[in-house]
């Protein structure tokens, strides 16, 4: 008896160190350590409060994603907001850069769209922003409140960082909208 309680307890640590070990094989690797670059502060030897000449010093470069609009574009529709509010009878303005085009909202003032009339207005809208930002082919306006509408969301999603790409179907929609409301001349 005292011969089983023996054989039992061998196997029984044999098989506990067993599943210990075999566990160890299979985890994974930890990665590799690697050194940290040197800094300039190392390899100039200097002390790392002393402060480096402007051209020493290491910049990142502000990348943006792929179909993340730029700074330039988010510029370039402010600008064309700009001209499109300096137009007499407009009270405000979106816009939505793509490429050479560029989509317009424009909230019109009551007195002034009853004198000068609607589609006036955003022909002027449309050519003055033609005539100032020469990098824009096509300027397609509306003072429908609903595409307003749609243009003030997509321009605060793309502000708040969403890629443009996420908007592809509510910019098409906006922009065929647009073209049936100017009855296919593209501008008005």
């Amino acid at each position: 008896m005292h011969n089983k309680k023996l054989n039992l307890l061998v196997i029984l640590v044999l098989a506990v160190s067993f599943l210990l070990t075999s566990c160890a094989w299979f985890r994974r690797p930890e990665a590799e350590r690697q050194p940290l670059p040197r800094t300039n502060d190392q390899q100039l030897n200097r002390q790392p409060n002393q402060q480096q000449p402007p051209e020493m010093r290491q910049q990142t470069p502000q990348v943006q994603p792929g179909d993340q609009p730029g700074t330039d574009t988010m510029d370039l529709a402010e600008r064309i907001s700009r001209i499109a509010t300096g137009v007499e009878g407009v009270d405000r303005s979106v816009v939505v850069v793509i490429s050479n085009m560029a989509l317009i909202g424009v909230t019109l003032e009551r007195e002034e769209t009853s004198q000068a009339g609607d589609k006036a207005l955003k022909r002027e809208v449309a050519r003055r922003v033609e005539e100032k930002e020469p990098s824009i082919v096509n300027a397609y306006v509306s003072a429908n409140p609903d595409i307003v509408k749609q243009l003030q969301d997509i321009s605060s999603g793309i502000q708040r960082g969403k890629p443009i790409s996420t908007f592809f179907d509510e910019i098409t929609d906006v922009l065929r909208r647009m073209k049936a409301e100017s009855g296919n001349s593209g501008k008005e």
